[in-house]
């Protein structure tokens, strides 16, 4: 089977930044290759001379050009000519895209067939680029002239979601809102991971934050909970990620260098962030209830036997249901005061960190999750 993945950007890809939709691209395309399909990815880069080495199997079609607020509109017609050379069987994209509705509308006049894929729990809502212009730093004015093009896009989304053959969801909060807002059934699956990725080492004494720094991941919070736990003797607050606001970046550094226990590591590529879930004892999640969808990040540090703190997100009641550590519900105080306890009790992680392994490894290694797609590409 011939399948394209249309992306707006590559995982290795030094220009951009690290986020869930392109770390699971990036296993997919893998594992559909490891079942010997040919794949197909399709993705925007600033400078193709930049990229590093890239994985043997998969076929590469880049779009070379900077992204601006306005350069969407030239995809629309590259992307089209990119698919009409490669002629998949099917196609596969992730998360409320133009590419959502460019992929749609090939597939349905080339009479193939088009898998959509959710990436987080406020995917299945409408006009997510509007609410992004509206909340940006933009003056009013630019706002104003913009909101046309924003809301062309968000259309564009709509009714590609509708027009998709086969939808994929993260978790059943997502199946129930694709469902209420565009009368679709989808499939719940599980991210993939490859299992060799879990193993790890000996645990250190090291408490571990890694996302983009933005106001929706909260990372002030985990600072509050490195503050209540200061006079714990040799743990370290290991606080990674990155932004291009730098008065966000300088305020959050400000803070960070007042709290002896926290250590500021910046961006962090994908290819090193293994070795710091292996190394962690407990990861920290403070995002906001509708910030995350099924975060790879949850994945990485279970398959590496690390338990979870998260503020309030709990896909699929995972964390509390099956013993991967702890979610305090949207509580702060139960954050903090939990996350202190698990701190002090090392039997407790430990007894948790072989259970994430456990159902790590049975849930997102799995080849049915793959067997589902294959399915769905040929139904």
């Amino acid at each position: 089977m011939r399948i394209a993945i249309l992306a707006d950007s590559w995982l290795f890809d030094p220009a951009t930044m690290v986020n869930g939709t392109q770390v699971q691209m990036y296993h997919l395309a893998s594992a559909f290759r490891r079942r010997g399909h040919e794949v197909h990815y399709l993705a925007l880069t600033r400078d193709r001379r930049a990229l590093p080495d890239l994985p043997e199997g998969i076929r590469f079609h880049w779009i070379e050009r900077p992204v601006t607020a306005v350069s969407w509109l030239r995809d629309l017609n590259d992307y089209r000519k990119a698919l009409d050379g490669i002629r998949p069987d099917a196609l596969y994209q992730r998360g409320r895209s133009h590419l959502t509705w460019i992929a749609a509308r090939w597939a349905r006049a080339h009479g193939r067939r088009f898998v959509w894929g959710s990436n987080g729990e406020d995917s299945c809502s409408f006009w997510k680029h509007v609410k992004r212009l509206h909340a940006s730093r933009r003056s009013g004015l630019r706002k104003a002239a913009l909101l046309p093009l924003a809301a062309a896009r968000d259309l564009l989304v709509h009714s590609g979601i509708r027009a998709a053959d086969g939808i994929v969801t993260q978790t059943r909060t997502q199946a129930e809102s694709l469902r209420r807002n565009f009368g679709r059934d989808g499939v719940v699956l599980p991210s993939t991971f490859d299992s060799c990725e879990g193993a790890s080492g000996a645990k250190e004494r090291i408490v571990l934050w890694l996302a983009s720094l933005s106001p929706a991941k909260q990372p002030d919070l985990f600072l509050d909970l490195a503050e209540r736990c200061r006079d714990l003797d040799d743990w370290t607050f290991v606080l990674g990620g990155g932004t291009r606001v730098d008065a966000y970046r300088s305020a959050l550094a400000s803070r960070a260098a007042s709290l002896p226990n926290v250590r500021l590591l910046g961006p962090v590529p994908f290819a090193a962030s293994h070795m710091l879930y292996a190394r962690a004892s407990l990861f920290v999640n403070t995002s906001r209830a509708d910030g995350d969808g099924l975060p790879n990040s949850f994945i990485q540090a279970w398959l590496h036997g690390t338990p979870v703190l998260s503020l309030g997100h709990d896909p699929n009641g995972w964390i509390n249901g099956e013993g991967l550590g702890l979610s305090a519900r949207g509580d702060a105080e139960r954050f903090l005061a939990g996350g202190r306890a698990l701190l002090g009790d090392d039997e407790l992680r430990a007894a948790m960190g072989r259970q994430c392994t456990r159902f790590a490894r049975q849930t997102f290694a799995a080849e049915e999750t793959i067997d589902a797609y294959l399915s769905l590409f040929s139904s």
